[in-house]
């Protein structure tokens, strides 16, 4: 959803609840006839905020869909949140902050991840970073290895 948009429908919103606060003001300080006026006029403005209220939590609700594409951080890419959260930062295109917090178990995940998916990437790209981490260990169905190991422990 477009900034500029959401912008126009606070903006709308706080009109007309300043609108209704005016007339509900006015309402108070005169008597009779005026007085049944200015309090209608108050009630519709506070309909209208109430319409444009909703308009505004739903189109706020919808605002976050879709991905967000950003950069890392590259002064404090992660760090502590509140003691008991892992905080990864990051910068969209046009400058805003993106915060993903995670739990400490969540953060090793993440980090583990990142790790085997890095090294794997470069592995593609011809670069030696898979080298340097070993990423898996070796397969389950080869028994070379398994065999000189529990040859080696018998000779011991």
């Amino acid at each position: 959803m477009n900034p500029e948009h959401l912008f126009n429908l606070a903006a709308e919103f706080a009109q007309a609840t300043g609108n209704a606060e005016r007339f509900h003001a006015r309402a108070a300080s005169v008597t009779g006839e005026d007085r049944t006026a200015l309090s209608k006029k108050a009630s519709e403005w506070e309909a209208i905020a109430a319409r444009r209220r909703e308009h505004l939590h739903a189109s706020l609700r919808e605002a976050p869909r879709g991905p967000v594409i950003a950069e890392p951080d590259t002064e404090l890419p992660v760090a502590l949140w509140r003691r008991r959260r892992v905080e990864v930062r990051a910068y969209t295109g046009d400058g805003s902050r993106v915060r993903v917090r995670c739990t400490p178990t969540q953060a090793v995940a993440l980090g583990t991840a990142l790790i085997g998916l890095a090294a794997l990437t470069d592995q593609l790209g011809g670069g030696v970073l898979g080298e340097t981490i070993a990423t898996f260990p070796p397969t389950s169905h080869s028994t070379a290895e398994p065999e000189a190991i529990g040859q080696q422990g018998e000779s011991a």
